[in-house]
């Protein structure tokens, strides 16, 4: 079981959820995924790792409400545990050797797109992002 440690709305239908999994925390990488089970009864899908932090042993992942499993997920609070949460998973997005690039993400898709910009302006990269929203009220990570 992992335990929420935040949780924040981001608008009124995208959360940002802070887990504590310190295993998966020390070898995430931008571009990865976990897969959660919000209960033991729960169906298993898979969410993008919008960050991670191996000191603090976390894993941020940002949701949108579209379904079912989201739903469930959201009814969660800090303090409560998520029943599975298995990663990190895919192939981390390539980085190295990049000196100039632009970051592109659209809506709740900013959340694959932060920690790849993250790590690339970490590696001194001239990082430019380029996202869209479909109104002022749904952007989120404005300030990261």
């Amino acid at each position: 079981m992992f335990k929420i440690v935040e949780k924040k709305s981001l608008n009124p239908t995208v959360t940002k959820m802070v887990v504590e999994a310190p295993l998966i925390a020390k070898k995430a990488e931008p571009g990865q995924f976990i897969i959660f089970r919000a209960k033991e009864d729960s169906e298993r899908i898979p969410l993008t790792i919008s960050d991670f932090d191996r000191e603090a042993g976390t894993i941020t992942i940002i949701y949108q409400i579209v379904g079912g499993s989201t739903m469930e997920l959201d009814t969660l609070n800090e303090g409560e545990y998520i029943h599975d949460f298995v990663g990190p998973l895919g192939v981390p997005t390539h980085t190295e050797g990049l000196k100039k690039v632009a970051v592109v993400g659209g809506g709740v898709g900013c959340a694959i797109a932060y920690p790849v910009a993250k790590k690339l302006h970490e590696m001194g990269a001239e990082v430019h992002s380029i996202v869209g929203f479909r109104n002022k009220d749904l952007v989120i990570l404005e300030d990261e």
